[in-house]
Formats: structure tokens, sequence, C-alpha cells
């Protein structure tokens, strides 16, 4: 989808949008499966040049990052960006580059890619490491039982360059 930022010149444009990602275009190998994405929201003429305000909701499937079991998410949250023209933008040595700065998507022209800032929200509501459960034991490392299901028979064995650090505490 593009935006039309020329459409909100007189008055606020209502938007909504549902977004097909491939699971391998945001390149996150916890993720199993990724439902259509959708976006809701309003454009509106704003200074420096339009603003975009909304709601983002995802859902899918990941992976438990310790025991690689499936583990459902769902996320909704307020998102935000503001439109500004490319002539504004101030140069390196009018002014040093802040955290509001880093918000603002410059244009060229009144039409600006939108699937691409919404694949890059995507990013940051997605879990980073999901687990199935706070208490989620994990794999074994040595035969790669699920300890979630039934302890294994592994010894586990201690570091051996921390031998001596050991014995000064018995």
């Amino acid at each position: 989808m593009e935006l039309n930022l020329e459409e909100a010149l007189e008055a606020p444009v209502a938007l909504s949008h549902r977004l097909e990602v491939p699971v391998g275009r945001l390149e996150r190998s916890e993720l199993l499966s990724l439902e259509p994405v959708d976006f809701s929201g309003t454009l509106q003429k704003a200074e420096p040049g339009f603003v975009l305000r909304g709601e983002l909701s995802v859902s899918g499937q990941a992976v438990c990052s310790r025991c690689l079991a499936p583990v459902p998410f769902a996320s909704r949250g307020e998102v935000s960006w503001v439109f500004a023209p490319a002539h504004k933008r101030p140069t390196a040595e009018e002014t040093e580059l802040t955290a509001n700065d880093l918000e603002v998507v410059w244009y060229e022209d009144f039409i600006v890619p939108f699937d691409p800032l919404v694949e890059e929200m995507l990013q940051l509501e997605i879990p980073l490491k999901p687990l199935c459960r706070p208490e989620c034991k994990g794999l074994c490392p040595r035969c790669g039982a699920d300890r979630n299901i039934a302890p294994c028979d592994c010894r586990e064995e201690g570091d051996e360059r921390l031998a001596k650090l050991k014995s000064l505490l018995t």
C-alpha cells in the first residue's frame, strides 16, 4: 500500500489496511507463522508535514526459545509516524540528531510506501525470546530431552575452568 499524503491536506483521512507479510521477509528464525497484520488510524496535516497515528495488531506463532515448542502470540499497540518534506531536513551542521528525529519519515513526493513502515513496527511487536511459560525448563543440552515433560538422566558437568573456584567453596 502507498500513502497519498496529499489526501490529508484539507481534512484528516481515516485509514485501514490489512497486510500479508511472509514470515521469511522478517528474517526472524523464531517465527513460525504470522496472521495478516491489521492497521487502522488517521492521517492528518501537522507541522512540519503530516502525522499518522493508529493501532497495529498482529498475531502468530513462534518457537519457545528454551524448549522449541510452538507458542502463540498476539500484540496490539499504538503506533505513529511523522512525515516531513525532505527539503526541511536539517543538515548535519545545523543541528544534533535527537530521538525525535529518528521517528521522522522524510519524503520527496506525496506518495510514500506504507508497507515497509508497518514491517519495521512489526519487528518491535513480535517477541524476541518467546517462552511457552515463564518456568520453562528447556531442552537438555546433552541428550535433547524436553525437561518440561520429564527429567533426563544426564548429569550436569561443571565447567572445568571453574574447578579451582569450586574447591574454595568446600
